[in-house]
């Protein structure tokens, strides 16, 4: 396996695994209609496009790749002077617990890192426990918790530093 910049090419598998991430993390927390409209709002082949061909070295998509094939993606970003969070991070389901995640985030972490990030932040709905339990054992802690901005459900706002 290793991790490289997304390419174009890669957006429809981008699109499935984090559409099938975010659906499983959502299954026993949200309604499906609302699942739904959120999934096509964040990971529509057309935002995920744009997002990947103005990458640069402070936001962007990674994807790991096994076989020569996408097995998980994750994006980040800096949001200021010395934060930055992980915006998306999700592992087809086949591949979880292969590493394919954990890579991403060494990935994104040093892209922070080589930013100067100090605090890297990463959200996850109240309820999945699957995703707390992964950031947790990162080195994340339970910061808050926020109203999520498209869903009728808590987000919890963890944070590491690095």
């Amino acid at each position: 396996m290793f991790i490289r910049t997304a390419r174009e090419p890669d957006v429809p598998d981008i699109a499935h695994i984090c559409a099938t991430g975010w659906r499983d993390a959502t299954a026993d927390i949200v309604a499906d209609e609302r699942v739904e409209s959120t999934v096509e709002a964040r990971f529509g082949k057309s935002r995920l496009t744009r997002e990947v061909r103005r990458a640069d070295d402070m936001h962007g998509w990674v994807v790991a790749v096994e076989d020569d094939a996408v097995v998980a993606a994750g994006g980040g970003g800096l949001t200021g002077s010395e934060t930055g969070e992980v915006f998306s991070l999700h592992v087809h389901p086949d591949s979880r617990g292969s590493g394919a995640g954990t890579a991403l985030l060494r990935t994104i972490t040093a892209q922070h890192v080589v930013n100067g990030v100090r605090e890297q932040w990463a959200s996850c709905l109240d309820g999945d426990e699957e995703t707390l339990s992964f950031y947790r054992a990162r080195g994340f802690e339970i910061s808050g918790r926020d109203q999520h901005e498209a869903l009728p459900a808590e987000s919890l706002r963890l944070v590491r530093d690095i």
